[in-house]
C-alpha cells in the first residue's frame, strides 16, 4: 500500500515538474513577430468580434490556418485577460498533453519508470520547450499525432475498447483542425505500418471505418463549410494555396523564407529539437532492429506494433519533408515525442536488454559534449560580442549549465548510475532553460512591436491612423494591432473625438473596424506596393479595408489628424535595394523613435502631439 501511494506521489511531482517547466516565461516578453503576432492576433479579433467561425487578422478574413488553436487562445483570453501569457498558455497545456500520453503510453510498453524518463525528457526536450514559447502550431500538432498513435495501438490490441476508435477518429479530426487535411498522412502511415504487422482484415475492422470517416467528417466538415459558406471561395483557396501548393513550394505569397532550410540542415535540426536525449538515438535505432529480431509471440507482437508504430511517427516528418523545397525549420517537431519514448525505454531497459556498450557509449558522449559546452562557455563572449552583446551573458549560462549538466550526467552513466545521470542532465536543462527566456525577454525588442507601440502611445492620440510598411508576413501588422488596444474601445469614445470629416464606411473612423455591437479596434495600414519581399496575402473576397499604397500613404500625410509610419523590421541592411528611405512618405523627416530595426516617423500632426508631449514631461521635471 505505501508503495503505491509513494508511485502515485512521484508520478504526482512529475506531472507538476514537467507542467511548471513549459509554463514557466510564457507572459515574460511580448508577442515574436510576425509568427506569434498572427495566432495571438486572430484569437483577439475572434472575441472582439464575436465571430468564431471567419479568422481576421487587421480587420479582414485571414484564412490561411484552420480554426483549433485560434479557439483554444481565444478561450484562454476570455477565462484571463488579452496577453501574452494566456495566448501562448494552450500551447503550453498541448505540449504538455504530449507529456502524459508519453508518461502512459511508456508504463504501459516497459515500467512506471518509463513513463516518468518519458515524461521528464519530453518537457526539457530542447525544441518541445522552445516552441511552447513561441506561437506555431508544431507542437500542437505533435502532441494529437501522439495521442492518436496511442489509440491505433489500443485499438489494435487483442480487445478493441470502444473508447479508443472514438478518440482515435476525433484526434483526426482535431489534427486536421490544426493544420489541415494534409496531416493525415501521418497517422495513414502509421496504419499501413501496423497492416504491415499484423492482419489487415483485423486491423481495418478494429478500426471501424464507416462510421470512423463519419465521426471525422462530423468533426471538419461544420466549420469548414460555415466559413466557406461566408467566405465563398475559402475551401479552395485553403486546399490548393495552402496545402497542395504549400507542399510544393508554390504558395502564394511564398512562404517565409528565413525559415527554409537545406536538406542536410533539416535532419541536423530535427535532431536538435531531440537534445539532450537525441544523444542516444544510435542506441535507440539499435534497440529496434533489435525488436525485429524478436520471437513474435502474443506480448511481443503487441509490443512489437507499438515500436513500428512510433517509430513510423519519428521517422515521417522527417523523411516525408526531406526532398521538400517547402521544409522548415520546425516541420520535424511532430517527431520529437515519438523520438522521446523510444530513447526512454532504452534509458530504462538497456540494462535489462544487456547493452552494456550502449551505456558506456551514452556515458563518453554526454560527457564530451558536455566538456566542450564547458570550455566553449569560455570563447562566447568574444563570438557573440559583435553582432549579439544583449544576449553574451545567457548564452554563456547555457553552455555552462547544459555542459555541466551532460557532464556529470555522462560520468554517472559511465559508473552504472542511469537515474542519477537523468537527473543532472534534466537539472542542466531546467537552468538552461531559465537563461533561453532570460534570451526571449532580451531579444523581444527586435522581434516584438510591443516597446515602440506602447511608448508611442504615451505620445500620441488614441485616434491616430498607424501605417506599417509591410514585412514578410500579415502577422507583424497583426501584433501592432494587439499592442494599440487589446480590448477594443466603445464606438461613441471614438466618435466623440473625430469630426465627420474623418468618418467613411457608414461613419466609422478610419484605421478602426467594427468589432461587436457597440465596440470598436484599430488596425494598422498595410502598404501592398513596398516591395516583392513584402507581397500580401490574397485571401478570396473583396479586398482588405487595411490595404493602402504609397499614393494613399502621402495622402494621409496630408491629415490634420495624427498619422505615424512604421517601418519593416525584418529589411535586410545589407540590401541596396532596399534601403530604408524607399517607402517614407514626402517630408517624413526624422523618426520620431526607433526600436531594434523598426523605425517610427510622424506626420506634422502627429510631430506636433510628440513634442508637445516632449515638452510636458520636461516641465514635469
Amino acid at each position: 500500500m505505501f508503495r503505491k501511494q509513494l508511485a502515485a506521489w512521484a508520478d504526482g511531482l512529475i506531472f507538476i515538474l514537467t507542467l511548471a517547466i513549459l509554463v514557466f516565461g510564457l507572459g515574460s516578453y511580448g508577442l515574436y513577430e510576425p509568427h506569434e503576432g498572427h495566432f495571438a492576433g486572430v484569437a483577439r479579433e475572434m472575441l472582439l468580434r464575436g465571430d468564431w467561425i471567419t479568422p481576421t487578422l487587421n480587420g479582414s478574413p485571414y484564412l490561411n490556418k484552420p480554426p483549433l488553436l485560434y479557439w483554444s487562445i481565444a478561450a484562454s483570453y476570455r477565462l484571463l485577460g488579452i496577453h501574452e501569457f494566456a495566448a501562448r498558455l494552450p500551447l503550453a497545456f498541448a505540449g504538455w498533453l504530449g507529456v502524459v500520453v508519453v508518461w502512459k503510453w511508456g508504463r504501459e510498453l516497459g515500467t512506471p519508470a518509463t513513463g516518468r524518463v518519458a515524461a521528464l525528457m519530453l518537457a526539457t526536450a530542447c525544441g518541445w520547450f522552445i516552441f511552447v514559447h513561441q506561437l506555431l502550431l508544431d507542437v500542437f500538432l505533435g502532441s494529437l499525432l501522439l495521442a492518436s498513435y496511442y489509440c491505433l495501438w489500443r485499438l489494435t490490441g487483442d480487445k478493441t475498447p470502444r473508447k479508443y476508435q472514438i478518440a482515435f477518429w476525433l484526434l483526426l479530426g482535431l489534427c486536421v483542425l490544426t493544420k489541415g487535411p494534409s496531416m493525415l498522412v501521418f497517422p495513414a502511415l502509421a496504419v499501413l505500418g501496423v497492416i504491415a504487422t499484423r492482419s489487415p482484415t483485423r486491423v481495418v475492422s478494429a478500426l471501424g471505418l464507416p462510421w470512423g470517416i463519419l465521426l471525422l467528417l462530423g468533426v471538419t466538415l461544420p466549420w469548414s463549410l460555415a466559413v466557406e459558406r461566408e467566405n465563398p471561395g475559402f475551401l479552395q483557396y485553403f486546399l490548393f494555396n495552402e496545402n497542395l501548393q504549400r507542399i510544393a513550394d508554390s504558395r502564394y505569397p511564398p512562404d517565409y523564407d528565413v525559415s527554409k532550410v537545406g536538406g542536410l540542415e533539416y535532419l541536423g535540426i530535427s535532431w536538435v529539437w531531440g537534445i539532450p536525449w537525441a544523444l542516444t538515438l544510435p542506441q535507440t535505432l539499435a534497440m529496434l532492429w533489435q525488436e525485429t529480431q524478436q520471437e513474435n509471440t502474443r506480448v511481443r507482437r503487441s509490443h512489437s506494433t507499438a515500436l513500428t508504430i512510433l517509430a513510423i511517427g519519428f521517422a515521417a516528418p522527417i523523411l516525408l519533408f526531406l526532398p521538400l523545397s517547402s521544409r522548415l525549420v520546425y516541420y520535424g517537431l511532430p517527431s520529437v515525442a515519438p523520438l522521446m519514448l523510444l530513447c526512454a525505454l532504452w534509458w530504462t531497459q538497456s540494462r535489462r536488454r544487456g547493452d552494456r556498450w550502449g551505456r558506456k557509449f551514452a556515458g563518453i558522449t554526454y560527457a564530451a559534449l558536455g566538456g566542450l559546452l564547458c570550455v566553449a562557455a569560455v570563447g562566447i563572449p568574444n563570438w557573440l560580442s559583435p553582432q549579439f552583446p544583449e544576449i553574451v551573458s545567457e548564452a554563456v549560462v547555457i553552455a555552462l549549465a547544459m555542459g555541466s549538466g551532460c557532464l556529470v550526467g555522462g560520468v554517472l552513466l559511465l559508473k552504472r548510475r542511469p537515474y542519477r545521470g537523468l537527473a543532472a542532465i534534466i537539472l542542466g536543462m531546467v537552468v538552461t532553460y531559465g537563461a533561453v527566456t532570460q534570451g526571449f525577454i532580451k531579444f523581444a525588442d527586435e522581434r516584438s512591436s510591443k516597446t515602440l507601440i506602447t511608448t508611442a502611445e504615451n505620445r500620441l492620440e488614441e485616434t491616430t491612423i498607424w501605417t506599417f510598411e509591410g514585412s514578410r508576413e500579415l502577422g507583424a501588422a497583426g501584433a501592432m494591432s494587439f499592442y494599440l488596444d487589446r480590448d477594443g474601445t466603445p464606438i461613441s469614445e471614438i466618435s466623440s473625438q473625430l469630426s465627420p470629416s474623418n468618418f467613411n464606411d457608414s461613419e466609422f473612423p478610419l484605421g478602426w473596424v467594427r468589432g461587436k455591437p457597440g465596440l470598436a479596434y484599430p488596425i494598422v495600414l498595410v502598404l501592398t506596393d513596398s516591395g516583392d519581399n513584402r507581397i500580401p496575402p490574397a485571401f478570396p473576397g473583396k479586398p482588405p479595408r487595411y490595404q493602402i499604397d504609397r499614393a494613399r500613404l502621402q495622402e494621409l500625410w496630408q491629415f490634420d489628424r495624427p498619422v505615424v509610419f512604421v517601418t519593416d523590421f525584418l529589411r535586410n541592411p545589407d540590401d541596396i535595394t532596399d534601403p530604408l528611405n524607399r517607402n517614407l512618405p514626402e517630408n517624413a523627416g526624422e523618426p520620431l523613435m526607433s526600436v531594434g530595426q523598426r523605425y517610427l516617423y510622424g506626420n506634422p500632426a502627429a510631430r506636433r502631439l510628440w513634442n508637445l508631449s516632449e515638452t510636458m514631461d520636461s516641465d514635469s521635471l
